[in-house]
Parts: structure tokens; sequence; C-alpha cells
């Protein structure tokens, strides 16, 4: 779990906070997320099998070790955006908070869709197509 949470570490640490744009910072992470399920198939298999962990003492063990790198990350994804790319008459936050919900909602999707990460390289290809059209309907939507 230790290792797990460094390689999530690493992802946060290498996200680009020069681009402004959140659109791009999400597409970016995801690719990243991609690439590291594709280095370490199960990886994300045991922090989710943590998660779903029912051992009480056991769960607030995880959720310790879980929550800062959660708080951390939810930080530096929405750190310096260039909010000047929405447009005037979208309240940014609301927009955000949608954007947060299908990005949420869209990983429940996938997955609920993929056994094990073992399948990933040509799920993923198709998961991030998917997700670039979501993605673009909601760029419409909410920018200039």
């Amino acid at each position: 779990m230790d290792y797990s949470l460094k390689v999530v570490d690493k992802i946060i640490d290498d996200i680009d906070l020069e681009n402004g744009d959140l659109f791009n910072r999400i597409h970016d992470i995801g690719i990243r997320k991609l690439y590291v399920q594709m280095e370490f198939p199960h990886l994300f298999d045991l922090m989710t099998a943590a998660v779903a962990e029912d051992s009480e003492a056991v769960r607030d063990t995880i959720k310790m070790k879980l929550d800062p790198v959660y708080s951390v990350s939810q930080k530096r994804l929405y750190e310096n955006i260039d909010y000047s790319l929405f447009r005037e008459d979208v309240d940014v936050e609301k927009a955000i908070e949608i954007l947060s919900w299908t990005m949420s909602g869209y990983g429940d999707k996938a997955i609920k869709q993929l056994r094990s990460f073992e399948d990933l390289s040509e799920f993923g290809e198709r998961y991030l197509e998917e997700w670039e059209r979501y993605s673009e309907i909601l760029k419409y939507s909410f920018y200039k």
C-alpha cells in the first residue's frame, strides 16, 4: 500500500501546473494513470481492494494513509487553473463540481467494466477516447 501511494504521489508531483486548462490537466492525469496501470497492473487493484476492506481496524489505517494523498491530489488538480477560459455566464464552482462528478462516475463505470487491470492496454485506449468525447461536450458547455 505504501508503495502504491508513492506511485500516486509521483503522478500528483508530475502535474503540469503551468497548463491552466482544467480539461487538458485532467486528460494528462488520465494518461499518466493509464501508463502506471500498464506498468503496474495490480497497483490500482490493490488500492481498490484496500478501500473496500471490511475490517474496521484495517479500514481506519488505510483511511489515514489515503486521505492526505486524496486531499493533496484534489488541491493540486485545481491549482493555478485559468478561470478566464470559462464562459462568463457559467458558475465556475458548479461547473467544476459537475466535471468532478462526471470524472468520478465515469471512473466507477470503467472499474465495473474491468475485472482487473491486466487487460488495461486496449481498454485504456477506448476509455480515454470515450472520456475525450465526454470532455469535449463539457468543454463546449463551460468554455468560451
